[in-house]
């Protein structure tokens, strides 16, 4: 009986939000981090995706959108640059173009706006978004070519910066653009380690400017919540995890990509903290990083970033964040169709398994009376 119940609730799964977005992610072109030697630009994939992928009910967006945002947020991202024909995003020096397209990713799931018939949106659709180049044009990063990004974010007036490309090198350029912009009131969320499986050149770390004081580092977890040991580095003290692997974003040309590392779980998580502030203009980056690390919810071993919690926990009296106490707002209108498809998903899978659990005890029943039916009691 257990054996059945565990086969069916398995295929069961398949039917939830999020097993049918991992079914759909994969079977879409992955975006590089960087480009090999050679090889030409990311071409658009020309795909469509209607359906909302699997990272926004995860997060909660539906929830957490009719209170915030994003709007008058600044979100800079540090990576390959943006297509802005793609998402829309203000530009920094010669981060207009995008070889790689996983800048225009990362800045599609921190602002990408929604549209009426679904699809990829971002987790802070009300966001600005302004990139800032942090790597070659093939997307091979330094330490100095991240610290420049990270420069030109501040000068540029951002107080949340995500910043996608890693390094091993705690060069002191890096270290100090780190302190710069720290020092400028600004919030730097950074990927936890590159993406995509290690290789055997592939350094160990710690890896850079995550593993900086003062930054918070970003692990990615999948579908079901839990992190990809062979894709994604261990997460360290402090850090916080968010949706990043079999992800779908904005590509290259506007067509649909799964990402799967770190860095788009970084993507996430800056957009949460612009969802913070654009509820909460008064508190400081400083403020910003305690509500999401108090208000993530440990799973699978990392603490999992919780947008709607972050936004709306009251301070405590020690000035700490409590998610247990929420300010009370006026409740607005819930999207129907994600709540209706939820319950009734969630319907077909208990009737499955109280008729399973039914033919457990009739079916031995049965053959043990060889189907006939049993004897009735007279009546008084």
């Amino acid at each position: 009986m257990r054996r059945q119940l565990a086969v069916a609730c398995a295929a069961f799964t398949l039917l939830l939000p999020g097993g049918v977005a991992a079914a759909q992610e994969t079977e879409l072109p992955r975006i590089p981090q960087a480009l090999r030697a050679g090889q030409p630009c990311t071409p658009s994939s020309g795909r469509k995706v209607a359906q909302v992928p699997w990272q926004l009910p995860y997060l909660g967006a539906d929830r957490v959108w009719p209170l915030a945002t994003g709007a008058g947020v600044t979100v800079a991202v540090v990576d390959t640059g943006a297509d802005t024909s793609a998402v829309p995003a203000g530009v920094l020096g010669d981060a207009g173009t995008d070889c790689v397209g996983h800048g225009t990713v990362l800045a599609g799931l921190v602002a990408a706006p929604a549209t009426k018939d679904g699809g990829p949106a971002g987790l802070a659709p009300g966001a600005r978004v302004l990139a800032a180049r942090g790597t070659d044009r093939f997307g091979v990063a330094t330490a100095a070519s991240i610290a420049g990004g990270l420069d030109a974010a501040v000068a540029a007036g951002a107080r949340i910066i995500c910043v996608g490309p890693v390094t091993t090198d705690a060069d002191p350029v890096l270290r100090q653009a780190v302190d710069r912009a720290v020092a400028a009131g600004a919030l730097v969320v950074a990927a936890a380690g590159p993406d995509g499986a290690p290789r055997q050149d592939t350094a160990p770390g710690p890896y850079y400017p995550a593993a900086f004081p003062g930054v918070l580092a970003v692990t990615a977890v999948g579908p079901d919540g839990k992190p990809d040991a062979k894709s994604s580095p261990k997460a360290v003290a402090g850090s916080l995890a968010a949706p990043g692997n079999l992800v779908v974003g904005t590509g290259p040309g506007g067509g649909q990509v799964a990402g799967a590392g770190p860095a788009f779980a970084a993507a996430q998580v800056a957009a949460a903290a612009a969802l913070i502030r654009s509820y909460r203009p008064e508190v400081t980056s400083a403020e910003i990083l305690r509500r999401l690390r108090e208000t993530a919810y440990p799973q699978s071993g990392v603490a999992v970033v919780d947008p709607l919690a972050a936004v709306t926990g009251a301070g405590a009296a020690d000035g700490a964040v409590s998610a247990r106490q929420p300010v009370m707002v006026r409740a607005a209108p819930d999207p129907a169709p994600a709540r209706e498809a939820a319950g009734a998903v969630v319907s077909a899978v208990v009737l499955a398994v109280g008729l399973l659990a039914a033919a457990a005890v009739v079916v031995p029943l049965g053959r043990r009376r060889g189907w006939r039916a049993g004897r009735q009691e007279p009546r008084g």
